[in-house]
């Protein structure tokens, strides 16, 4: 990936950390990865940058940049805004729903399906993350937006995790996710949108608080 783009770079980081590739205490060394992506250290602290203000990663005195370790309070503040966020989705200034949309669900309507006889949990990852795109367009006001997809990352890592101990239970929620989004998109009701993207984040909140609690059981 010699000469990446910083946007290439930040997306390939902000997924690994997502993923767990790079878990919660991972140090990330900005001279091996500006090697990495043969790049200089000054576009790679500048990535890195990006990736603190996302609160993926944060700079530690003597230990030096380690990927971040939410904690599930601050985990439940997130998921909580995004639920007030998605009430707001279809009442200010959504774009218009076209074929592309009931096209593109389709699509990820497909491939959900196959998720639940054999489970990937990359597929799984690019599903969710086009299906997130997709809605994020949807999204006509441009701060709701950059909350929306803020937000969005910052609660990843944590369903993510539960989606890799829980696999058929997440395999099944993303496919009736889809079958109501794309339901909505047919009837072109930008209000049912975002209460489907609330219902199924304040479903996900539930199920991480369940598993905590039997964590800690």
């Amino acid at each position: 990936m010699a000469g990446a783009p910083a946007a290439v770079i930040f997306e390939t980081l902000r997924d690994r950390i997502c993923l767990l590739d790079y878990p919660p205490g991972t140090v990330l060394r900005e001279a091996e990865l500006a090697r990495e992506f043969g790049v200089s250290r000054t576009p790679m602290r500048s990535v890195l940058q990006r990736l603190s203000h996302a609160g993926l990663i944060e700079s530690r005195d003597g230990v030096g940049t380690i990927v971040t370790d939410p904690a599930l309070q601050e985990t439940r503040d997130v998921y909580q805004m995004r639920i007030r966020l998605a009430e707001l989705i279809g009442s200010m200034s959504p774009h218009p729903f076209g074929p592309g949309h009931t096209h593109a669900l389709g699509g990820l309507e497909e491939r959900a399906a196959k998720l639940l006889d054999c489970f990937d949990i990359r597929e799984y990852w690019r599903i969710n993350h086009e299906l997130h795109i997709l809605i994020a367009g949807i999204i006509g006001n441009s701060a709701l937006r950059q909350m929306w997809d803020h937000l969005y990352f910052q609660a990843a890592r944590m369903w993510y995790q539960h989606a890799r101990s829980a696999p058929e239970d997440v395999a099944i929620a993303l496919a009736a996710e889809l079958a109501e989004v794309a339901r909505a998109v047919e009837e072109n009701d930008a209000v049912a949108l975002g209460y489907v993207q609330r219902n199924h984040i304040s479903y996900g909140l539930t199920r991480l608080e369940a598993a905590q609690r039997e964590i800690v059981e």
